[in-house]
């Protein structure tokens, strides 16, 4: 509607506010209670809705069955092996070049080739600096990134259709005439040790930094450990190296996009055909060897919380309980109306949230249950933890958590195929821990299966009693007195408690004398 933005218009608007007010002060009617228009309606004439429907709250559907997607796989002449989805919907192509190869091969003493070499390769190739490689994504709207990780190390492609060649084209070139410049690779080792400062900024930080190491054991292939020292020990010669490894026979390649296997054939033929070699394989694991029953303590002087974590390895992700392990963790830990959570956050007001659960790995998984809370609540919060999971241990889950839970696996499951990006990442995950490509088959009728005792069972089965590695972060002079009698009351274990720099170092009982 056109505003009458004009002089006659305002003084119309300005004698129709005045007949107005004219009028309500006939009526003696309050300005503040009743607005011009405005009809007074007598209480005792409201009539409310008294509809049977309306006492009960509405039923939900059944929850439907997920269609899971059809993959495709067939393998290149040079070993590679690929995986494709085809989807119809955008006109767009994603790709995911995989070895088994990540942190837990890094060298002894060499702790962040995999993280620095990584990083180096996507910044340049031999005929293209760091800024005409970016230019020359730019240009095509595509993007080539090279992801180091734990237990492999990925080159992610994104492209239009239309300009997958060109994305290819620079991929190609990356992979077989990386540039590993000596400017780049010294500026990338000053920024990992940035990092690796940063990581030690706060007690949450830290405590990711170390807990791996200490549920695992610090001489574990998954408890290594980052440090300055580290960082430095690495030469340009290890980065060339580590990229000479990155060879297709025995790698992966995971497509999704709107792409035939003809195509994608056509496509990848065109520019590896010269591209040969054996991938490393994957890494063999031994059994974790934490520290148990202990409790570890980083001192951070000044502190306003504390960062707790308590846990212990865990099952494979094969093992045959998986989703009565799942919904188990859920209830006792991993939603918002967890056990833990309704305890420190709800019932206590001790954090803004608590969470609990299992991390998996190829070689295993392990349980850690936490969350920041204030320092002068962080002894309590240890042992109301270690009720709950004694709790989840001894006693069945309610009913009204079991229908939850499963009710939130089952509508949570179509988001794992929702796009493009997801199923490339559903399968591959698949993939990576070992398990067949139509695993996800059966998974809704396995969780529908599940009872209370399938639950009751997994907590029993994967839920330690006792022996848990603990980590507090936090300010010693407010916590350490009720970590001494937790330690001296063993409720956790009898290995008592152990000083930590935030490398992983011991280091003496700190001191807070009045000097100092």
């Amino acid at each position: 509607m056109r505003r009458l933005d004009t002089p006659l218009a305002s003084l119309a608007l300005a004698l129709l506010v005045g007949a107005v007010a004219c009028k309500r002060t006939e009526d003696s009617v309050a300005p503040d209670t009743q607005d011009p228009g405005d009809e007074v309606v007598a209480a005792d004439a409201v009539e409310w809705p008294d509809e049977p429907f309306r006492a009960e709250r509405p039923t939900p559907g059944p929850i439907k069955d997920v269609k899971i997607p059809t993959i495709e796989t067939f393998e290149l002449d040079n070993g590679l092996e690929v995986f494709l989805v085809q989807q119809q919907t955008l006109p767009t192509v994603r790709m995911m070049f995989e070895w088994d190869l990540g942190e837990v091969n890094d060298p002894k003493g060499k702790t962040g080739v995999a993280s620095v070499c990584g990083d180096l390769m996507d910044e340049a190739t031999q005929t293209k600096d760091k800024p005409t490689f970016a230019a020359a994504q730019s240009d095509h709207a595509v993007s080539v990134r090279v992801r180091p990780g734990t237990e492999s190390t990925t080159i992610s492609v994104s492209a239009l259709q239309r300009e997958l060649g060109a994305a290819l084209d620079l991929t190609a070139e990356m992979i077989l005439e990386p540039g590993l410049r000596e400017d780049d690779f010294a500026r990338l080792l000053e920024q990992e040790k940035a990092w690796i400062e940063q990581s030690k900024g706060s007690p949450s930080s830290i405590a990711r930094r170390l807990f791996s190491s200490l549920v695992w054991g610090s001489k574990h292939k998954y408890g290594k450990i980052e440090t300055d020292a580290s960082i430095d020990k690495i030469k340009l010669a290890d980065c060339k190296a580590w990229v000479r490894e990155l060879e297709p026979d025995g790698a992966r390649l995971w497509v999704v996009g709107k792409i035939t296997q003809d195509e994608l054939r056509a496509e990848l033929d065109a520019r590896f055909s010269t591209w040969k070699g054996k991938a490393p394989k994957p890494v063999k694991f031994k059994a974790a060897a934490p520290a148990k029953g202990t409790i570890f303590f980083v001192h951070v002087p000044g502190s306003a919380q504390s960062q707790i974590l308590l846990g212990h390895p865990g099952p494979t992700r094969d093992a045959a309980d998986y989703e009565a392990t799942q919904l188990m963790a859920m209830i006792l830990g991993g939603s918002f109306s967890s056990r833990i959570n309704m305890n420190l956050r709800e019932d206590k007001g001790w954090a803004y949230g608590a969470r609990g659960g299992f991390s998996y790995s190829r070689g295993g998984s392990y349980f850690t249950a936490g969350s920041s809370v204030r320092s002068d609540a962080t002894g309590p919060a240890l042992i109301e933890i270690a009720k709950e999971i004694e709790r989840m241990r001894t006693s069945d889950p309610s009913a009204e958590e079991l229908d939850r839970e499963q009710a939130g696996a089952l509508l949570a499951m179509p988001t794992k195929f929702a796009n493009a990006t997801r199923t490339l990442f559903s399968f591959r995950s698949l993939a990576f821990y070992g398990l067949p490509l139509d695993w996800h088959q059966g998974h809704q009728e396995r969780l529908r299966a599940l009872d209370t005792a399938a639950i009751r069972a997994a907590a029993e089965t994967h839920l330690q009693a006792t022996d848990h590695v603990v980590l507090v972060v936090g300010d010693g002079e407010v916590v350490l007195e009720s970590l001494d009698k937790i330690a001296e009351d063993e409720v956790f274990g009898a290995g008592g408690i152990q000083f930590l720099d935030t490398d992983g170092n011991p280091v003496p009982r700190p001191s807070f004398d009045d000097a100092g």
